[in-house]
């Protein structure tokens, strides 16, 4: 994908998490789908109230850090539970 910034899933992740410390942004797991999404990125915020409050910045941290653009912000999704 040329509008990544990382050569690899794991590369992308890491710096993602970095990111979101260095920012104060609470997050429970950042990481990649699988099968035909796998190249979603997803970012865990754990509760609504996190979601609310941090959602918009945390994906604005996400695009300018791995460099995603386009449909759906770059494939990139931010929620608020996990499962």
């Amino acid at each position: 994908m040329s509008w990544r910034n990382h050569s690899t899933h794991k590369e992308e992740t890491k710096a993602i998490k970095v990111a979101l410390k260095e920012a104060g942004i609470p997050f429970t797991k950042v990481g990649h789908g699988t099968g035909s999404g796998w190249s979603w990125l997803k970012i865990y915020l754990g509760t609504r109230e996190n979601y609310n409050k941090h959602g918009d910045h945390a994906l604005a941290i996400a695009r300018r850090v791995t460099g995603r653009k386009g449909d759906y912000n770059g494939e990139t999704l931010v929620l608020a539970q996990r499962g």
